[in-house]
C-alpha cells in the first residue's frame, strides 16, 4: 500500500505534531482535532495513555509527578508508571547496575526488552483496560534513542521489536521533552552531585537527543514537542491541555 506522509501541523510557538499514515487510514480512519489526527483503534480502547520521554535532565520525572497529582485532584483516575520498572527482576537489574555503567549495549537492550513485556502485560495493559489514564515516565522510545546508538541496532527495528515482538500498546499522544544535551546533563548530574555512568555522559546525550527530534520526522506515532527550557509550570501546562483535549475529545465521540 502506498504510504501517505500528513504534512507538518506547526503552532506558532513552534509545537510540532506529525504522523504518518496509509492512505487506506487516511480515508476509512482518521480523526482530526486541532492538529492531531487519531486513529479508530486509539479510540476504541478504553483507557488513555501518554508518555514523556526525553534525555536526562529534561524534567520528565517532575513533570510526571505533577501531572499525576493535578489529574487525580480533577477526579481523574490516573496511573504514574516508570521504565524501568522496580518491580521486574530485568528492570531490577537495570537499575542496580547502570549508575556503574556495568552494562554492555547488548545486555541493556536485552534487559529493556524483557523489562517492558513484564510491565505491558502486568501494569500497563490492565490500567488501559480498566479505562484508567497512564501517565509513563519513558517508554519503548527511550530504548530506540538511547540503544541505537551503542548496539548500532537502527532505532526503527527497536520501535518495531517492541510493537510487534512484545505488543507494547502505542501511545494516544508522546511528548517529547526537548532540551539540549549541555542543559539536561547539568540538570541530571546537578541533582545527587553525580552522573549516571551509563547513560549522563554529554556526547550520548547529543546523539540521544538528535534520534528523539528524528521520531517526530520519521515515525508512526503521535508527537509533540515541549519546550523543556520553560519553566516546569509551563510545562506541565502545556501537556496537561493536551491531555484535557485527549480525553475531551473521546468521551464526545463515545457519544455521537
Amino acid at each position: 500500500m502506498v504510504n501517505l506522509r500528513v504534512p507538518l501541523n506547526q503552532r506558532n510557538d513552534g509545537t510540532i505534531y506529525r504522523s504518518i499514515y496509509t492512505v487506506k487510514t487516511l480515508v476509512n480512519h482518521e480523526r482530526y482535532i486541532r492538529g492531531i489526527y487519531y486513529l479508530n483503534t486509539e479510540l476504541d480502547r478504553k483507557g488513555f495513555l501518554f508518555v514523556l520521554e526525553g534525555i536526562d535532565g529534561s524534567g520528565k520525572t517532575t513533570a510526571c509527578q505533577q501531572l499525576t497529582e493535578i489529574l487525580l485532584n480533577d477526579g481523574y483516575d490516573v496511573v504514574h508508571l516508570r521504565e524501568p520498572t522496580n518491580e521486574s527482576p530485568w528492570g531490577k537489574e537495570i537499575r542496580e547496575r547502570s549508575p556503574q555503567g556495568e552494562l554492555s549495549p547488548s545486555e541493556e537492550l536485552d534487559l529493556f526488552v524483557k523489562d517492558r513485556e513484564w510491565h505491558v502485560q502486568n501494569r500497563i495493559n490492565p490500567a488501559l483496560l480498566a479505562g484508567q489514564i497512564v501517565l509513563m515516565d519513558r517508554y519503548f522510545f527511550a530504548t530506540g534513542a538511547y540503544q541505537s546508538g551503542v548496539t548500532g541496532i537502527p532505532w526503527k527495528e527497536i520501535l518495531r521489536m517492541n510493537r510487534e515482538d512484545i505488543h507494547a500498546p502505542e501511545p494516544d499522544v508522546i511528548f517529547i521533552l526537548d532540551v539540549d544535551a549541555e542543559t539536561g546533563l547539568k540538570r541530571a548530574t546537578g541533582r545527587e552531585n553525580k552522573a549516571n555512568l551509563q547513560f549522563e555522559k554529554l556526547d550520548r546525550l547529543i546523539g540521544v537527543r538528535k534520534v528523539y527530534l528524528e521520531f517526530v520526522e520519521q515515525d508512526t506515532g503521535i508527537y509533540k514537542i515541549i519546550d523543556a527550557r520553560e519553566s516546569l509550570e509551563a510545562v506541565v501546562a502545556e501537556i496537561y491541555d493536551t491531555i484535557i483535549q485527549r480525553v475531551k475529545y473521546r468521551h464526545e465521540s463515545s457519544q455521537r
